[in-house]
């Protein structure tokens, strides 16, 4: 075996009462004949068969730097996905989508719907868009209803919350944001004046809910007919109950959306617009008005076309009840609220606005029937459906046929397999970088020395067929 010259550096002795420190630097090349450094032999793959020319070992010098991409799998401490707090619960590391369903007030809580997790409590303090966090009266007007946001959410499941759900849970969203998700978002929901913040929302909203305060709906999505106009932006719906009596509805046009968008967006008069004799769904709310006859219900919503996300009232347990023909109920009394404060009292006014139509006629209702469209056959209720643009429904979107599912209320949900796998998956992150690395294992580093197997010993290798005494031995870079 012949020797091999060293690249190996060379150590300066201290010199003129040095303290014996050096510089140290590869050399690559000759070497003085005292620097000689014998090597052991190597054994090789084929060192026991005769033929000596399928595999060579040449060591010209060290094989040169390359680089390569690595991830790095970073596991977060439990300590950053946790959150510790009050009741049963405890904060779900899967983000969430849903869309903002209904401000409760002006400037503070409000309710997200999601399709698998029904409702989430929230507030305008909870909010990041675009990672930045605004005043509540900005956010809400960048955080309209019907906005798809996400969303981390905690659990309380206790009897304080049976008057929410029969499961006697509160889902409370701990951090809500549009775009992208804001940085070290998991420690900022944990901080301990964050989490006093949360405690007091859900104990307002539970005051608000005590307190009787939300707005019942007595008809939710029942069907009816424009029957009429008293003026230009104060109609009538007629609508027929499970006993064929005919029940009047009054209406404002601001309160009216047609294929989902408001009656306003249209530019154009509602007397043009939603014609008498137009099919549409209603939610209403019981009044007695004085002085005024056969009236008496008063639309909160009335629909034309394909419902739209928002607005939709929200399902509780007990209360005077609701009747929704277009629901599946659970068992026993369950009534619709709609829980903006404000909203009792913007109706309030409209209802004024009628005792003063009505008040010119001592209360009898005589419809306007100036410059009034009407649709007084099924081809023409089509051809105006055409002319809204609201015969663009896709295949496989049919109208849903029986009795709906009620998602607008706070139900228990039992964390499948997959939701497991995703939080497991989210307590991790991903990071890439490059690392620079010497190594004979690479065809690129042949041509300065390095280790070619004979393509018998890969066939054997590749086959699970190599004996034990076929070994393959490389010198690493050093």
């Amino acid at each position: 075996m012949p020797t091999r010259r060293s690249n190996s550096s060379k150590k300066v002795e201290p010199e003129n009462g040095t303290n014996g420190s050096y510089v140290e630097v590869d050399k690559v090349g000759e070497v003085d004949d005292d620097e000689v450094e014998q090597l052991e032999e190597i054994d090789l793959s084929s060192d026991e068969e005769d033929s000596d020319d399928e595999c060579a070992l040449i060591v010209l010098k060290r094989p040169p730097v390359t680089e390569r991409t690595v991830e790095e799998v970073e596991v977060m401490e439990d300590d950053d996905i946790t959150m510790c707090g009050e009741g049963a619960g405890s904060i779900n590391a899967k983000e969430k989508t849903g869309y903002v369903k209904e401000y409760i007030e002006t400037e503070g809580l409000a309710m997200i719907l999601s399709k698998e997790y029904g409702l989430i409590l929230f507030h305008l303090d909870s909010v990041w868009i675009e990672g930045a966090k605004f005043d509540a009266g900005k956010t809400r007007t960048k955080m309209i209803p019907g906005t798809e946001i996400k969303f981390y959410d905690k659990t309380y499941q206790g009897a304080e919350y049976k008057e929410l759900s029969e499961d006697q849970v509160i889902h409370q969203a701990v951090a809500v944001w549009s775009g992208e998700r804001p940085e070290h978002l998991l420690k900022k929901i944990q901080e301990e004046e964050y989490r006093k913040k949360l405690e007091e929302h859900r104990k307002s909203f539970m005051l608000y809910l005590r307190g009787e305060v939300f707005l019942r709906a007595a008809l939710v999505r029942v069907k009816g007919e424009i029957a009429g106009y008293l003026s230009d932006n104060m109609g009538i719906v007629e609508h027929k109950d499970e006993n064929d009596k005919k029940i009047n509805i009054f209406f404002h046009t601001d309160d009216v959306k047609i294929f989902k968008k408001d009656l306003r967006e249209y530019n154009q008069p509602a007397k043009q617009l939603l014609p008498v004799g137009c099919l549409v769904s209603v939610d209403a709310r019981r009044v007695h008005i004085s002085g005024v006859k056969n009236v008496e219900y008063q639309a909160i919503t009335v629909l034309a076309g394909f419902w739209p996300l928002t607005p939709h009232p929200t399902l509780l347990p007990g209360g005077q009840g609701s009747v929704a023909p277009m629901y599946e109920l659970p068992g026993g009394t369950f009534t619709f609220y709609y829980l903006e404060l404000a909203l009792e009292a913007k109706l309030q006014r409209k209802v004024n606005q009628l005792k003063e139509i009505l008040g010119r006629s001592k209360g009898q209702i005589q419809y306007d029937w100036r410059s009034v469209q009407y649709i007084q056959s099924k081809e023409q209720f089509i051809d105006w459906k055409r002319s809204m643009g609201g015969l663009k429904r896709r295949n496989g979107s049919n109208r849903p046929s029986g009795p709906r599912e009620v998602l607008d209320t706070f139900k228990a949900v039992a964390m499948t397999e997959e939701d497991l796998k995703e939080e497991k998956e989210g307590r991790t992150k991903v990071t890439s970088k490059t690392v620079q690395e010497r190594t004979w294992y690479t065809p690129e580093a042949w041509e300065h020395g390095g280790l070619r197997i004979k393509n018998e010993v890969k066939e054997e290798m590749e086959e699970g067929m190599g004996s034990s005494a076929k070994r393959v031995k490389t010198e690493s870079a050093k």
